[in-house]
């Protein structure tokens, strides 16, 4: 039995290999749903939540386990994953952002894509998020800085919620 920690695109293409060479396949995620950045990362109009349904059902109708909100190696003990499974595959996400330290940096509203853009997602999964925690860009002036798969979701994103303008800075030369 091999434990996925993840269901990320990496973790769910590994558990679907590992699945199809004759393991017992049970994924750990973090997060109330399985998917990780095709879930709350790619915004919807980009990519159809039925697709990766679609897909995550033919692994379980395959055999492969998932099991959400399980954070290992914080409510889901390592000692545990050691026990039950032979082997730990770790497929980390792409949540960690990189800051930039540049004067106001500080200020309010300035958020990484990945506070902002889990949010909407879940909108679109039919949650409710507090008003007080949501992050819109209706009626804003938005800048994104970054012209990358995720500035550009970012900037669809903002477009959908109505932003008053949007400027997008691509570092790269």
């Amino acid at each position: 039995a091999i434990a996925v920690v993840g269901s990320g695109p990496a973790g769910l293409a590994a558990a679907a290999q590992l699945n199809q060479a004759g393991h017992w396949v049970t994924v750990f995620e973090r997060a109330d749903r399985v998917g990780g950045l095709l879930r709350y990362g790619i915004p919807e109009f980009k990519m159809e939540k039925y697709v990766l349904e679609r897909r995550l059902n033919m692994l379980r109708e395959e055999g492969i386990m998932f099991r959400t909100n399980a954070n290992v190696g914080v409510n889901v003990s390592i000692e545990e994953i050691r026990r039950e499974f032979d082997a730990i595959l770790l497929a980390g996400g792409a949540t960690a952002p990189r800051d930039l330290p540049v004067p106001g940096r500080e200020l309010k509203g300035i958020h990484f894509a990945m506070e902002y853009l889990p949010l909407q997602n879940k909108l679109c999964e039919g949650d409710t998020i507090p008003e007080s925690q949501f992050i819109t860009a209706k009626g804003k002036r938005v800048v994104i800085i970054g012209g990358g798969d995720t500035g550009a979701d970012c900037l669809g994103t903002a477009h959908r919620q109505g932003a008053r303008s949007i400027v997008q800075f691509e570092l790269l030369p």
